[in-house]
């Protein structure tokens, strides 16, 4: 945590099932390394449970935020949490996002359509998904009518192959990391890989994008 006094983001993360958070080491720890504080549930069935865990776990760091013995005490950004997850946990995601508290989501192989987003959101697919497929992130895009929307289908991938990439970089890592840069951080040098009619990702033959409401 900053010494400096600078309040980070957070991010709310959902498991696949049957999953715990160090099957996604690698990715949280990613987020954590630009800054952002990651809360992820044990909960190895994140989409059940009333309040959801990934809920659970925001409203937690929130209170740590306000209690002055707390070692993330006045370091959080309550106005900027995101959320994201795999498979049950991309669906966790969806559910999540109808929280006011959400200010953008990226559900990772199982989105599901939801109309009350409070805020930018990426349907992120892999063509090569024979588990859950692509067709509830393509459906996820048409539920939005105002809000920026980005379908990202990684053709390269499948149902768990974008957590390695043959021992390169994942660009599913790089993307979702600079989404929530983008929208949490307000890193405008990052926002031309998803804005524009000629947005980096839309020229990268290793995608296929569609957006919805998103002008440079």
């Amino acid at each position: 945590l900053s010494p400096d006094g600078r309040c980070h983001p957070v991010i709310t993360w959902g498991n696949g099932t049957g999953s715990t958070p160090s099957a996604y080491r690698s990715l949280l720890g990613l987020f954590a390394s630009h800054g952002f504080v990651v809360i992820a549930s044990n909960s190895k069935n994140v989409s059940r449970g009333d309040p959801k865990p990934m809920l659970v776990g925001v409203t937690w760091v929130l209170e740590q935020n306000a209690e002055p013995t707390s070692a993330l005490y006045q370091h959080l950004d309550p106005a900027h949490i995101g959320a994201t997850g795999h498979s049950q946990g991309a669906v966790a995601t969806s559910q999540a996002s109808a929280d006011a508290r959400i200010f953008t989501n990226v559900p990772i192989e199982g989105a599901t359509a939801q109309r009350n987003l409070h805020g930018p959101a990426m349907f992120f697919c892999g063509t090569l998904d024979d588990i859950v497929g692509c067709d509830g992130a393509a459906r996820a895009l048409e539920a939005v009518t105002t809000l920026p929307a980005l379908y990202a289908e990684n053709v390269s991938v499948d149902h768990g192959s974008w957590m390695s990439f043959g021992g390169k970089p994942s660009p599913t890592y790089a993307a979702v990391t600079a989404w929530m840069r983008v929208h949490l951080m307000a890193d405008d040098a990052l926002r031309p890989w998803f804005y524009g009619e000629t947005c980096q990702l839309c020229a990268d033959a290793g995608w296929k994008i569609e957006q919805k409401n998103m002008a440079p």
